[in-house]
């Protein structure tokens, strides 16, 4: 712990020092991602190409403006709605700040293209499968719950 010396008009009648308090902080200083940071040989030729989770948010963003487009008639609805976009935005700012501090590839690595991806390698924990399996496994569902709303919903408006 910092010390700092409080000094009387003599310096022979030394006060004690007090020790100076540091508050925790919970955020670290802006631009100090460094030790955050973690370099994985082989992250940009045998993991999850960037596009596919920017699909991924788009897929559920479009699902959300369904829901908005078909199911927000009054206030309250609109209530419930709100609350649900905040979850939303929320989930999806934690998987990109997961981004962020996810494994970065070794300086100098080539970065494969998307079309690289879909017919590459793709690493998971119980082996390898490709990139368009992975690409299915990640968008299938959420592009089946987009359908059923915006069929949910363009029933609710006719009836």
């Amino acid at each position: 712990m910092a010390t700092q010396p409080i000094y009387d008009l003599a310096p022979e009648t030394l006060v004690a020092p007090r020790p100076v308090r540091r508050h925790l902080a919970i955020v670290p200083d802006a631009g100090n991602y460094d030790e955050l940071e973690r370099t994985a040989p082989g992250i940009a030729s045998r993991g999850v190409h960037p596009v596919t989770l920017g699909l991924l948010v788009g897929v559920y963003a479009a699902m959300l403006l369904t829901f908005w487009t078909f199911f927000a008639r009054d206030a309250a609805t609109a209530l419930v709605l709100t609350v649900v976009s905040v979850f939303m935005i929320l989930y999806f700012a934690l998987i990109a700040g997961g981004i962020v501090l996810a494994d970065t590839p070794a300086p100098g690595e080539h970065l494969r293209s998307f079309p690289e991806f879909i017919k590459g390698p793709v690493d998971i924990l119980t082996g390898t499968i490709t990139g368009r399996e992975a690409a299915i496994q990640m968008l299938f569902l959420p592009g089946c719950m987009a359908v059923l709303a915006t069929t949910i919903g363009i029933i609710a408006r006719v009836s």
